[in-house]
C-alpha cells in the first residue's frame, strides 16, 4: 500500500487552489477583454454612424446652395434620400429654410441628417445663405485713402491706393498695382507708389491687386427701399415736402425718436473740402438754430428704418437696429442728400442688439459745433460723397470748434469720394490744423455678418457663417 506523506498532500492541494484561482483569474481578464472589443466595436459603429450622419447633412446643406444658386426664392423645405453609386442607400436628410425678416437679406439653413435607419443619431447643421454686406469691412473706399492712426482695426478695402502708416489686424487690399500719389497723401510732388503702401506694421496682411468692389449697386438698393417705404408703409417716411432744410433725429434710450423739422441754421461760415482731386469751397452752416419737434416715433422691433427725402441731423443714444437714408428718388433737387452728425451717438448696448446704419446719396458729415471728445457708433455709409469733416480754418465764427481733440467711431466708414480716416486736416509738418486732434477706430464684430437693415450687398450669394448644433437637437 502506497502512504502519502501530509506534507505532499498539503502541497498538492495548494496547487490545485493556486490553479483555480490563476483560471478564475484568466476568465475574468478574458471576459473583460472580450467586452471591451465589443465596446469599442460599439462605440467605433457610433462614431462611424455619427460622421456618416454628419456628412450626410453637410450634403443637405450643398443641395440648398445648389437650389438657391438656381431659385433663391424658393424656401420649400425638403426632404431627400442620397444613394451610392450602386444606387444603395446612404442616408437621408431635411432642409429647413426660415426666410430673411426685419431688413435682414441672409437666409438661414438647417440641415438634419441620418445615415441609412439610424434616425436616433442624427446629426444638424446650420447656415446662413446670402451676399456680403459692405459691413464686412471697417473701412470700405472707392478712392485712396491715407491711414495715419497707429492703430486699424477691422478689414480695409479701397478701390484706389492706400497709404498705411498704422499698424493693423485684418487684410488690408487694393484693387490697384500702383498709384499716383499726391499731397493729401503725403506726397510733396506725384509719386508712383504701390497699391498699399506706407510705415505700418503687420504688411504680411497687404494685399494687391485684387477684384474692385462695385458701389453702383447701391443705388439699386435706394431705390428699392424707397419704395418700400413710400409706396408699401414699412418704417418711417419723410417727405421732402414737410420740410426744406430737412430733419433732425434725435434717438432716445427708450427706443423712440424724436423727429424735428429744422426750421433755420446759425450763420453760414467759410469751409472746404477736397472733391475730385481738387478744393471745393463752401459757405454755409452745418449746425441747427432752431427745429420744430414733429413727432416721436417708436422703433419697430426687431430692426426698421427710415427713409428720408432730405438731409438728416442725427444725434442721440440707438436702442434697436434701424438704417437711416437720406436720398431723394428720383433726384430733383441740385444737390444730393446729406447725414450731418451734429451730436454723440452712442449705442444703450454692445451685445449686437443695437447698431444704425447711416446712408447718404450725398455725404456724411461731422458738424463744426461738436463735442470736444466725439464718439459716433453705427455705419457710416456715402453713396455717392465722402464720410468725413469739412476742412474750417480758425476764426472768429469758427473757434474754439475748427479743432476738436478726439474722435472715436465704433463701426464702420464706407464712401465713394475721398475720406479721411482721421477726420483732420493737416499741414506740411504734419501738424493737425483743422478736425480731430486723434482719432480711434473700433470695428463692431456684430455687423460683419448682422449688418444694419436693409443694408446694402456686394458680390455673390453664398454660405456666411456655419455650426453644427449639439448632436441629438
Amino acid at each position: 500500500m502506497l502512504k502519502f506523506s501530509r506534507a505532499f498532500l498539503n502541497i498538492r492541494g495548494t496547487t490545485l487552489v493556486m490553479t483555480l484561482v490563476f483560471l478564475s483569474i484568466l476568465s475574468i481578464i478574458s471576459t473583460s477583454i472580450v467586452g471591451l472589443v465589443i465596446a469599442e466595436n460599439k462605440l467605433a459603429k457610433l462614431r462611424l454612424t455619427e460622421e456618416y450622419s454628419f456628412q450626410v447633412a453637410e450634403s443637405g446643406l450643398q443641395y440648398a446652395r445648389w437650389r438657391m444658386a438656381h431659385d433663391a426664392s424658393d424656401f420649400t423645405g425638403a426632404t431627400q434620400t442620397l444613394t451610392d453609386f450602386a444606387g444603395g442607400e446612404v442616408g437621408s436628410y431635411t432642409l429647413t429654410f426660415t426666410t430673411p425678416a426685419g431688413g435682414d437679406s441672409r437666409i438661414s439653413i438647417t440641415s438634419k441628417g441620418w445615415y441609412k435607419d439610424a434616425t436616433n443619431l442624427y446629426r444638424t447643421v446650420t447656415a446662413k445663405y446670402g451676399k456680403m454686406a459692405f459691413t464686412y469691412y471697417s473701412f470700405l473706399f472707392d478712392e485712396g485713402a491715407w491711414f495715419g492712426i497707429p492703430t486699424v482695426d477691422g478689414r480695409v478695402h479701397s478701390n484706389g491706393g492706400i497709404r498705411m502708416d498704422g499698424t493693423v489686424n485684418s487684410l488690408v487690399t487694393s484693387a490697384v498695382s500702383s498709384y499716383t500719389c499726391t499731397q493729401v497723401h503725403g506726397c510733396n510732388t506725384n509719386e508712383t507708389k504701390a497699391g498699399v503702401w506706407g510705415a505700418g506694421g503687420n504688411q504680411s496682411l497687404w494685399t494687391y491687386p485684387v477684384v474692385p468692389i462695385d458701389f453702383n449697386s447701391v443705388i439699386t438698393n435706394l431705390e428699392d427701399l424707397h419704395e418700400l417705404a413710400e409706396d408699401m408703409g414699412v418704417g418711417l417716411f419723410l417727405s421732402k415736402n414737410a420740410t426744406p432744410k430737412g430733419y433732425e433725429l434725435n434717438f432716445l434710450a427708450d427706443g423712440t425718436v424724436e423727429v424735428y423739422k429744422v426750421e433755420s441754421l446759425e450763420n453760414p461760415v467759410s469751409h472746404r473740402r477736397w472733391v475730385n482731386g481738387l478744393w471745393k469751397n463752401y459757405t454755409n452752416s452745418l449746425d441747427i438754430d432752431d427745429a420744430e419737434l414733429l413727432q416721436v416715433y417708436t422703433l419697430q422691433q426687431p430692426s426698421d428704418f427710415i427713409f428720408a427725402e432730405s438731409d438728416v441731423w442725427v444725434r442721440g443714444t440707438v436702442k434697436g437696429r434701424v438704417t437711416v437714408v437720406a436720398a431723394e428718388i428720383p433726384q430733383e433737387s441740385a444737390n444730393y442728400q446729406d447725414i450731418v452728425i451734429s451730436d454723440n451717438v452712442v449705442y444703450n448696448t454692445y451685445d449686437g442688439s443695437a447698431v444704425l446704419g447711416l446712408i447718404a446719396k450725398g455725404n456724411v458729415l461731422i458738424a463744426l459745433k461738436v463735442p470736444d471728445d466725439l464718439r459716433v457708433d453705427g455705419v457710416l455709409m456715402a453713396q455717392t460723397g465722402i464720410v468725413g469733416r469739412d476742412y474750417y480754418e480758425s476764426g472768429p465764427q469758427t473757434n474754439p470748434y475748427y479743432l476738436r481733440t478726439s474722435i472715436t467711431t465704433y463701426g464702420s466708414i464706407i464712401s465713394k469720394g475721398f475720406s479721411d480716416p482721421q477726420f483732420r486736416w493737416i499741414d506740411p509738418d504734419l501738424n493737425v490744423v483743422s478736425g480731430f486732434v486723434t482719432s480711434t477706430n473700433i470695428y463692431d464684430p456684430n455687423i460683419a455678418f448682422n449688418a444694419p437693415p436693409y443694408f446694402p450687398t456686394v458680390g455673390v450669394a453664398d454660405f456666411m457663417d456655419w455650426e453644427e448644433k449639439a448632436k441629438g437637437t
